[in-house]
């Protein structure tokens, strides 16, 4: 029963990473996986002796690097990070000065995670958020300017 309830702890904490790294973003699901792995390896330590506990976490490590692979294959890392290059800044931008641009609101030509480029009377300009993901196409907002660095915020009105 305790190998039973060990293997348990272990699978659920796997699939609650799985489901952070594919469909849950924010921490807490993968976070409480990571807990739920860590459980059923003291579990296994405290009820079926050392050997148990190694041969989880042993177990645990197996299941995380074929978890990775599959990951790997899938592509998934790829949504985390921006495919476009990185080549317009606001210095490109000889129509603007920094403090016309606060304010003005956009569309964002590709995911802000949680940088991107966002679109201005047809100019690009390469900017990124607080820390949020922002979608394609969303209206964005110019909030701060600090050097070079553009920060905007989503908006739900139209433009």
């Amino acid at each position: 029963m305790e190998i039973l309830i060990t293997l348990i702890l272990v699978l659920v904490g796997m699939i609650l990473v799985t489901l952070e790294v594919l469909f849950l973003p924010g921490l807490i699901v993968g976070i409480l996986g990571g807990f739920l792995i860590l459980s059923a390896i003291i579990y296994a330590t405290i009820t079926l002796g050392f050997q148990a506990g190694i041969i989880t976490i042993i177990f645990s490590l197996l299941v995380g690097i074929v978890l990775f692979l599959i990951f790997k294959k899938l592509q998934v890392w790829n949504r985390f990070v921006l495919k476009d290059e990185h080549k317009v800044s606001i210095k490109d931008s000889s129509n603007f000065s920094t403090n016309d641009l606060i304010g003005l609101k956009g569309i964002a030509l590709t995911d802000l995670k949680p940088s991107g480029f966002i679109l201005i009377d047809e100019k690009r300009f390469d900017v990124q958020t607080s820390g949020e993901f922002i979608p394609k196409n969303s209206i964005v907002e110019i909030i701060s300017i600090e050097g070079i660095k553009m920060v905007v915020k989503k908006v739900e009105e139209k433009l």
